[in-house]
């Protein structure tokens, strides 16, 4: 079996998605060797290790199951399922998003009709067992496409040391919009970058952060079939976001968990899948959840499910039969996802599991990840067949505004036109 691997994709054209996804082909498995499955996620941050970790275990506890792991991939790793499934090269488990189940479904197993009967009942999958309106995403058409894996959302880190630096209660992290701007013109004045609204710095993560303070202030993102954000409630949104340059808290092109890890930031907004990074680190970070910055408490997140591609070929009944017993012990661990992954497990069993709640993660930041996700701060993207679309077309103009090259009505104006193309 392949040594388990981490890859880590910055950009993958389309066209070279099948021969990368071939690569893991399985030959006619004997029935007397273990069955070999092949895992291919999206995962890319400190939760990509937790799910290194997680196979290590099962392989360690299977002597018929090897599970053989690839990851990285996430900004073509759909496009590179859908090619895989329709070379007949696709891996055994896969990943899901909420907001990807619409377009991605036609490419999965339906766990209650697949090639090995119905797996639900063979291996005991409930809906009742999960969060069930997190489980109803992947009931689509009478099927059932995906098991329930998590709940991710967005949060502000923040550095202890550089809170005391600027005279600031570490213990005391800001939970208003006043607070916040008092907390980082500190940060600034002390001469430390105060604040990154984008993670990482790539577009979506602006995109994202504007969609925070969009809900917060009470807007929506489309409503009946056409863009709703080009407004005054969009703009004073985005406003907000620009406010992170022109207030001088943070400068355009810059990568927020880097400056983070460097010691240089206060507030990073990052999410529930940043943990294991910080807790392997030596700074002095805290976790303040997403303030009430508006009129609504709300942070931009989505769920993960595990899934079985379609497979084809004549051991396709012995791989997903496989596949399904390897989704449901992780399922029934989930809560070490949630240690070491840092992501609210969906699994009812896991979530009350004690190990989980006793955990450092859990007192660190899941714990309030967890409130979050049950207290209605969490709030999904809008379920539309074309949210990727939607999500593609508004992204470009949002980081122009925030790198001040448009101004915000132009933004808005631009994307609103985008995404009306889309939605006609």
């Amino acid at each position: 079996m392949r040594k388990l691997t981490l890859m880590l994709v910055v950009a993958m054209l389309v066209s070279f998605a099948t021969p990368v996804l071939a690569a893991g082909a399985r030959e006619a498995a004997r029935p007397d060797e273990p069955v070999e499955l092949w895992m291919n996620t999206l995962f890319h941050g400190g939760d990509a290790q937790a799910m290194e970790m997680i196979v290590e275990q099962f392989n360690a506890s299977h002597q018929d199951i090897q599970i053989d792991l690839m990851q990285g991939g996430w900004t073509e790793y759909f496009a590179q399922l859908n090619n895989a499934v329709v070379a007949g090269e696709a891996p055994q488990i896969g990943i899901s998003l909420n907001f990807r189940m619409l377009d991605i479904y036609p490419a999965l197993t339906p766990l209650n009709d697949s090639p090995a009967g119905n797996l639900l009942e063979r291996y005991g999958f409930n809906r009742s067992d999960y969060v069930e309106e997190v489980w109803d995403i992947a009931s689509i058409d009478g099927n059932q496409y995906g098991i329930p894996l998590d709940n991710t959302m967005l949060g502000i880190y923040y550095n202890k040391q550089i809170f005391r630096d600027a005279g600031l209660d570490p213990d005391n992290p800001p939970q208003t919009l006043a607070e916040f701007q008092r907390a980082a013109d500190a940060i600034r004045d002390a001469g430390y970058y105060a604040y990154h609204p984008g993670a990482y710095g790539q577009a979506r993560w602006y995109r994202r952060m504007w969609y925070v303070y969009l809900w917060q202030k009470g807007g929506r993102l489309i409503e009946n079939e056409r863009a709703a954000f080009n407004n005054q409630t969009g703009r004073d949104a985005l406003e907000f976001l620009v406010t992170t340059r022109t207030r001088g808290w943070n400068e355009p092109g810059t990568n927020g968990a880097a400056q983070f890890d460097a010691g240089e930031l206060g507030m990073m907004v990052n999410g529930t899948w940043h943990y294991l990074n910080l807790a392997r680190g030596d700074l002095d970070w805290g976790f303040m959840g997403m303030p009430k910055f508006f009129d609504h408490q709300y942070t931009w997140g989505s769920n993960h499910f595990l899934v079985i591609p379609r497979q084809s070929g004549r051991d396709a009944e012995r791989y997903v039969d496989a596949a399904a017993q390897a989704i449901k012990w992780m399922s029934e661990n989930s809560h070490t996802w949630g240690i070491y992954g840092g992501h609210v497990p969906l699994r009812r069993t896991a979530l009350e599991s004690s190990e989980l709640r006793n955990s450092e993660t859990w007192q660190k930041s899941l714990g309030l990840f967890t409130d979050m996700a049950f207290g209605g701060v969490y709030r999904p993207l809008p379920v539309h067949p074309k949210i990727n679309e939607i999500n593609a077309a508004i992204e470009p103009y949002i980081e122009e505004a925030y790198n001040g090259d448009i101004s915000v009505a132009d933004a808005l104006a631009r994307g609103e036109r985008a995404v009306n193309d889309v939605l006609r």
